[in-house]
Formats: C-alpha cells, structure tokens, sequence
C-alpha cells in the first residue's frame, strides 16, 4: 500500500514569491554598490532594472502557480479512442444488441435511447432527472447527423408509455425502425457528446466541490484517473470518467437527491481511497459504496435493488482486466 499522493493546492504559496523578492533586492543591493558609475547614475539603473525584474520574475511566478492550480485541461480522444469507449458504454447499457437502442424499462416514467440509454421525457409525465435525449440529439445535428423528419430536440417521446412503447417495439413500427436506425448510425457522435458533457461539467463539480471544500481532493481524483505518470490521457481512466457521468450523472443537480445525499461523479471522486495504489479500483469501490446506498434511500416504489447486480457488475469493468 503506498501512502496518500501530494494533492494539488486550491492556492499558490506565499513563499515563493518572498523568495523572489528578496532575491532581486539582493541583485540591487550588489548593483548599488559598483564604483564604476557616478552614485545619481547607478540609483536610476538599479531602480528601474530592480523594478523591471521584480515584474518579471513576479509574473513568472504567478503564471507558474495559476498552472499547477488550474483543473485538468479539457479532454481530447481521436475518433478510434472515441468510438472504443463508445463500444464499451454499449455494452454496459445495453450489451451491445442493436435492439436495446430504444429501450424502456418497465417501472420507470421514460424511455432510454441511444448508445448511454439518454433519458428521453413523455409531454406529461417530466420528471427531475436532467433529460440527455434533446441536448444529445441536438449535438448530433450540429455535427452534421441528419434525423428522421419528425424528430428534433423539442419533440417529447413520441411513446407515452411503456405499454405504448412495448406495442410500438412488437410491431416494428415507422417511428421505432427510423429511430433505432439513426441511433445506430450515430453512436460515435453520440460518443462525442458525452465527452463534450464531461468537459462541460467538469468545471461546475470542481467549483461545487471547493464551495464545500473538497475542491483538492476532487481533482487530485480526476487528475489520477485522467492522466498517466508521463502526462498523457489515459484511456481507461477517460472510459470510467465518461461512464459513470452519463450513467449516474454529476452528483452536484440539488434535484437529484434522496434524503439529501446524490450518486454522481462528484460523491464517487469525494470517497475514493487515497491509499489504493490503483486509482481504476479506488473508484469502483467508491462507486459501489455510492450506489448501494442510493438503493437503500431511494423510494421503495422505485425499485433500485433490482438494478444492484447490474450496478455493481458495471463498476468491475472499471478496473477488472
């Protein structure tokens, strides 16, 4: 077991810039007392060439420490690194079989389409689960996917029910064949889009997360996730932070409670143990600690302890080989 790794600070040290400071006060001090020049002379140089390299050598200095203080840059994947994550999301959701790409669980209010089962609202049953279908779809149209005639970002589900749905899925009908069609032919957009989701929500969790101050601890986890030791992405690492956000969500939505307490990416990178050397295991530890309590304060009528196996078999990929 190794010990806790340095967590990034939140603010730059004071020191540094006090080490700065007395360092060129020393380099004027030495300066001032050259005999080459008249005295008048030598106190204008060295008062504008000690101002000038305190100003330089400050504004190295804050450069530097606003660097190592930023969150982790923005996640960038070529389109084979995309679409194997996208494979991988499938077969998590819907183990890959073309038919589960509209799909509807029985007990739930709404139906789950694509690659990440996007939650996708009747008209008259909207509920407070962030609604992924309209912001997905209307990404893929701005990247050039082409859906069918009758479907935009401000169509609601066109079945209203599970019952309507599972008569739609029975008989194979126009709507259900052109939408399993252009979800099946957009996955690795679909892919992109949860990535740009967790670029675009990274920086609101790192924000909630120093507002209730586990702003360290929270990118210390993602950066050990998201990078290797050399600096570059990780992929694994890349596939369990876009997973769990697309399937669980950020964690920092005050409507996606039960008795206070949330299941996203925010609670799982908060609980992940620092004395785990593999950060891949640290989290589906995590993640499953998460979700068993979330079936435990859900509602009974929800149901959620018969998602558990799934749950938990979900979070072995994290980290199984």
């Amino acid at each position: 077991m190794r010990s806790e790794e340095p967590v990034f600070s939140d603010q730059p040290s004071g020191n540094g810039k006090e080490f700065f400071v007395q360092t060129i006060d020393s380099v004027a001090c030495r300066r001032r007392r050259s005999p080459t020049l008249p005295i008048r002379r030598i106190r204008f140089l060295d008062t504008r060439y000690s101002l000038l390299v305190k100003k330089s050598l400050l504004a190295l200095f804050l450069l530097f420490s606003s660097f190592v203080s930023l969150p982790a840059s923005e996640l960038k994947l070529s389109d084979a690194q995309a679409n194997r994550i996208a494979q991988k999301i499938w077969l998590n959701e819907g183990s890959g079989q073309k038919r589960k790409l509209v799909w509807w669980n029985k007990g739930e209010e709404f139906a789950s389409c694509g690659i990440g089962h996007f939650i996708w609202y009747t008209k008259e049953k909207p509920m407070w689960f962030w609604e992924a279908f309209p912001p997905m779809l209307e990404f893929l149209i701005r990247h050039g996917a082409k859906p069918p005639r009758w479907l935009t970002p401000r169509t609601h589900c066109v079945w209203n029910s599970y019952e309507e749905w599972r008569e739609a899925k029975r008989k194979n009908t126009k709507k259900m064949r052109e939408l399993t069609e252009f979800l099946d032919r957009t996955k690795g957009l679909q892919a992109r889009f949860m990535l740009h989701r967790l670029n675009a929500s990274y920086p609101r969790i790192l924000e909630y997360a120093r507002a209730h101050g586990q702003g360290k601890i929270v990118d210390h986890n993602y950066r050990r996730l998201l990078y290797r030791k050399d600096g570059s992405i990780d992929p694994r690492g890349a596939y369990i932070l876009i997973d769990y956000i697309n399937f669980k969500g950020d964690g920092i939505n005050a409507g996606e409670r039960y008795q206070g307490k949330g299941w996203g990416l925010y609670q799982v990178l908060t609980r992940m143990d620092p004395k785990d050397p593999d950060p891949y295991h640290a989290f589906a530890v995590a993640g499953k600690r998460v979700l068993d309590r979330l079936t435990r304060i859900a509602p009974p009528e929800r149901r959620l302890w018969r998602f558990k196996k799934g749950w938990f078999n979900r979070m072995d990929t994290y980290w199984k080989r």
